[in-house]
């Protein structure tokens, strides 16, 4: 089995409401979306979707996932697509970094994979595991008021997880949370994601007064280092997925 041809679509894909994160300062309204054909000479087709959060969120951008594509395509036409591995190494080599360029050629790839073996994916990767996964409800950023309604729309559609944007000022994010934790009923529970937003000041200052309340903070402050030194000086749990 060869590839033999790649083909590019860009599809704008509306948000349902506005959306901001990181204390207000990304604000979006809409996705551009890339979505990836990869075909074989024998007649099957695998799909890809590289969709970054537009250009100020993370070291990606839409325009660079398709410019990344035209330069990878003509390195892979020709490569057996259920060599992943191969496949991988091929990419790296025509154009190292950029990993969020070629996630969606190497999702394309696996899709193909799947196909020809007739197994899914979950089975491609190691094994299916029967284990409940609890999706969580993301909750932009807003007054409080706002972001109990919300959480409310969520609890609506079944959501027990809400991952509760913040990052703005200092008094504001305290009362966030105190809101949020209050309200929401013991069954459920409520994540405070600040998307780099806070100096170590800020963290320290809003965490050290929210002391009553379980809270998981996920991504205070802009580097490791110094979220790291946040977590020193409370007592709160961090998540990081940015670095």
């Amino acid at each position: 089995m060869k590839i033999s041809r790649i083909t590019v679509y860009q599809v704008t894909l509306p948000l349902e409401h506005p959306y901001r994160l990181s204390g207000g300062r990304l604000y979006f309204d809409k996705l551009d979306s890339t979505i990836v054909a990869i075909d074989t000479d024998e007649g099957i087709r695998g799909w890809g979707e590289g969709c970054p959060w537009g250009s100020t969120y993370l070291p990606a951008f839409p325009l660079g996932v398709r410019a990344g594509i035209e330069e990878l395509a003509p390195q892979l036409i020709g490569l057996d697509p259920r060599r992943i591995d191969f496949i991988y190494r091929t990419m790296d080599l025509a154009l190292p970094g950029h990993p969020y360029i070629k996630s969606a050629l190497d999702m394309a790839c696996w899709d193909i994979l799947g196909k020809a073996t007739g197994l899914p994916l979950c089975e491609l990767f190691g094994g299916r595991i029967d284990e409940p996964v609890i999706p969580q409800n993301s909750v932009p950023t807003g007054t409080p008021e706002e972001m109990i309604k919300s959480i409310q729309w969520g609890q609506e559609r079944g959501y027990v997880v809400h991952t509760c944007k913040i990052g703005a000022d200092v008094a504001l994010d305290i009362e966030r949370i105190e809101t949020v934790s209050s309200y929401l009923p013991g069954n459920e529970s409520a994540t405070f994601d600040v998307n780099r937003a806070w100096l170590m000041d800020e963290a320290l200052r809003v965490m050290n007064a929210v002391k009553d309340y379980v809270c998981y903070f996920e991504e205070p402050c802009e580097t490791y280092e110094e979220s790291l030194q946040v977590r020193r000086l409370t007592s709160h749990p961090i998540i990081l997925d940015e670095k």
